[in-house]
């Protein structure tokens, strides 16, 4: 009669490494994220910055506010990737490559979104800025999926809600408060929380944070 103990013990030894690995390379997705997470704050600011400009100093230039820190806010994220990926030691496992695939993905459907309201005149529009705030949930969303990151689908969630809000109240005074609340509130809190992922997958391991 064969004994199977030895091969049951040798394939929940792999199952284990296997687990383990998939922790690791889901904390080192996290720890990615949290690498890039000034960008977040560096677009929250950015858009408070253009509503502080366009609506607090109207009469200088307000009607461009976003026409130049949105291409601003593209040349600084892009410059800022390039110097970080000169930095020693920068490196990215599969996980990291879907998430930064999720949001390369998520930022070209936003400029091409974006960029096709402002020249059609549509940019007024309730819906248009719902549907900017789903479309940043959305990311949230699926980079939350892949990391099982609670806190990031919270995120996610949020902003689904601000655009939910945006649509029901129908008000421009609720849609700024809105705006505003998401960007301080989500994009450059969960930009700030984000830095302090830890830099190995210690709360992996019975933690889901």
């Amino acid at each position: 009669m064969t004994n199977s103990e030895p091969d049951n013990g040798k394939n929940r030894d792999e199952l284990v490494q296997r687990l383990e690995l998939m922790e690791a390379m889901i904390a080192e997705g996290r720890q990615y994220t949290g690498r890039n997470s000034w960008i977040f704050v560096l677009w929250g600011v950015v858009d408070l910055v253009a509503m502080s400009w366009q609506y607090y100093f109207p009469h200088f230039g307000g009607r461009w506010a976003w026409p130049i820190c949105l291409p601003a806010g593209v040349v600084l994220t892009l410059a800022g990737k390039a110097v970080q990926r000169r930095a020693p030691g920068y490196s990215k496992n599969e996980e990291c490559s879907r998430v930064m695939s999720v949001w390369g993905m998520a930022g070209l459907a936003m400029g091409i979104y974006v960029a096709s309201a402002m020249l059609t005149h549509f940019d007024w529009q309730f819906s248009y800025m719902a549907a900017i705030l789903m479309m940043i949930g959305i990311a949230h969303g699926i980079s939350a999926a892949i990391l099982r990151w609670r806190m990031q689908g919270l995120t996610a969630a949020v902003y689904w809600a601000g655009g939910v809000a945006i649509l029901a109240f129908n008000s421009w005074r609720a849609t700024n408060v809105i705006w505003l609340i998401e960007m301080c509130v989500v994009m450059i809190a969960f930009g700030l929380y984000a830095t302090r992922v830890e830099p190995t997958g210690s709360r992996m391991k019975g933690a889901r944070a």
